[in-house]
């Protein structure tokens, strides 16, 4: 049972991803509701959930979801890409606040 819900919960990711590339961000925001998997999976959806709300220019959602990426979910990521993806949510984050308030 655990590993047919593991490969709809993969399978549920990769069209997110796909969309994603895509440039459907709504798309990719509908596929992720509700979405549950395994912590990895759980990671990457929550910086694509910021990235999409990002790109459709709601900053203030954005920052929320890169926050709770970097919060919440960092230490999920494999070792060899954590200081990647973490700079890379901070400094997606430093350029939605800003957007919000270019003062920052």
């Amino acid at each position: 049972m655990k590993l047919i819900r593991d490969i709809r919960n993969a399978a549920v990711f990769h069209k997110a991803a796909k969309s994603m590339q895509a440039g459907d961000y709504s798309a990719v925001l509908d596929r992720l509701d509700g979405f549950q998997a395994q912590p990895y999976f759980m990671a990457k959806a929550e910086l694509f959930r910021a990235m999409a709300r990002h790109r459709q220019n709601r900053f203030a959602d954005a920052v929320q979801h890169y926050d709770n990426f970097l919060m919440s979910h960092l230490a999920d990521m494999p070792q060899k890409d954590r200081v990647y993806v973490e700079e890379y949510a901070k400094f997606f984050k430093s350029r939605a606040q800003a957007r919000i308030d270019p003062s920052t």
